[in-house]
Parts: structure tokens; sequence; C-alpha cells
């Protein structure tokens, strides 16, 4: 299991902030790892509906930052 700091914590706290500001609605956070912002690791929050199981449309908004970050390392963008 993976380090749990204290970012990662407010992450979720965002995530369910705005999920009750949008009567529930899902929200997913992803945070890419940046030297300049002092992230040293792409981190994920995400708030769903209690009782609801959404981990098809995680995984899928995840395997697309995969999808840009690979491309990034193959610099085919900025």
């Amino acid at each position: 299991m993976h380090e749990v700091d204290d970012f990662e914590k407010d992450l979720k706290i965002e995530a369910q902030r705005l999920s009750d500001r949008f009567s529930g609605a899902p929200v997913i956070i992803i945070v890419e790892g940046d030297e300049k912002a002092g992230i040293d690791r792409t981190m994920t929050a995400s708030a769903f509906r209690p009782g609801e199981n959404r981990l098809r449309d995680l995984l899928g908004i995840l395997q697309t930052s995969i999808q840009i970050e690979t491309l990034k390392h193959f610099k085919f963008w900025g």
C-alpha cells in the first residue's frame, strides 16, 4: 500500500466537496506529480455516492491519463 500524506487527504476532502456541490455527482481528481509544485508522484482522489460502484469509469479515466503520460514521455506532447 502506498503512503497517504496530508495532500492526498486534502484531495479526498476537495473531491467530496465538489461532489456535494453537484448533488452527489461522482468526482475524480488526478494531480500529476510535479517537481516545481513539490508533488513527488501522481495522486488521485474520488468521491462517489454511498453504495455506488463506478470503478469502471474511474479505471477508464485513469487509463486515459496513463496514455497522455506515455505520449508525453515519447515527446509527442509539449
